[in-house]
């Protein structure tokens, strides 16, 4: 079995290509994801290594053609305003360039789009496939609010960028990767006791990472059949009723306790207490500090 090469970050993969570093925003959103605002970026012919995270550019304006040689493949096309180029994690090749453009780029953390999957994919494996400068106006529109935001940010500029950002994930799953062919037929639901199992499951360990395996086996299910029999039964996903699970933890947690939103958040598996409140604020409807007082 082949060795899994290693991989570079994107920000610095890019910067190396370019000659310069791009406009990064300081913040690090939900799973490490990275965004840059408008850049002029110039023409390159070199190889690019893999990277961790999925690099996503879209191009504004500019001139001259693109071409990329990823596993044996070839990609290219002109360079268009609206247009959407991705390198998919772990996916290096020689790259070429022509001409100037002005780009904004996502640099986007798998796990950040892992995360979106159990919503609508229910266990299916997914890879996100590579483009260069495909037309797609209404990606290109979503890059485009997240290159404004980057640029000159507005009112709760983190959280109208992490809402954004799922927007984003949403968008490339559906249209960008293999998940684009309909779903199989719908299996059976879980039985009552296999609820039970998964849901208490889940409640003993909201403090740590669970694997959607770890699911699938408590009930001896593959985790593609898991995934949909689990909706079947609950109508949601495994990874929406742990979240929801973890947020009324975290609400007793805020009314009955006095401990500090850091500790509330590790509490209830969050790595740190800035993606806790976006998570709470989305589910709840209100920030923690502001959950905690009404309460």
């Amino acid at each position: 079995m082949s060795r899994p090469q290693p991989t570079a970050a994107a920000a610095a993969e890019v910067t190396r290509i370019a000659g310069r570093v791009p406009p990064l925003m300081p913040e690090l959103f939900q799973a490490g994801t990275r965004l840059t605002g408008r850049w002029d970026n110039g023409a390159f012919d070199v190889d690019l290594q893999p990277t961790r995270e999925h690099i996503v550019s879209v191009t504004y304006d500019g001139q001259g053609t693109a071409a990329a040689s990823i596993d044996g493949k070839r990609l290219a096309g002109p360079v268009r305003p609206g247009s959407i180029t991705i390198s998919a994690s772990g996916h290096g090749g020689r790259w070429c360039t022509t001409g100037s453009r002005r780009v904004s780029n996502v640099f986007l953390a798998p796990e950040r789009l892992i995360g979106c999957v159990d919503e609508f994919a229910e266990g299916r494996a997914f890879e996100l496939l590579d483009r260069v400068h495909e037309p797609d106006e209404r990606l290109a529109c979503v890059m485009g609010l997240l290159a404004d935001e980057a640029d000159a940010p507005g009112l709760y500029p983190l959280l109208f960028i992490e809402q954004t950002l799922d927007l984003l994930c949403l968008y490339l799953l559906r249209s960008h990767s293999t998940l684009a062919a309909p779903p199989p037929p719908r299996v059976a639901p879980l039985a009552a006791w296999q609820v039970r199992r998964v849901t208490q499951y889940m409640r003993e360990r909201l403090g740590h990472e669970i694997a959607l395996q770890e699911l699938a086996g408590l009930v001896s299910m593959s985790r593609f059949h898991f995934c949909r029999a689990f909706r079947q039964a609950t109508g949601m996903a495994p990874h929406a009723c742990l979240v929801h699970l973890r947020m009324q933890a975290a609400c007793r947690l805020l009314v009955t306790t006095r401990l500090p939103p850091g500790t509330v958040a590790a509490s209830v598996g969050y790595s740190s207490p800035a993606s806790f409140a976006v998570a709470f604020r989305r589910v709840v409807g209100v920030s923690p500090s502001t959950y905690r007082e009404r309460g």
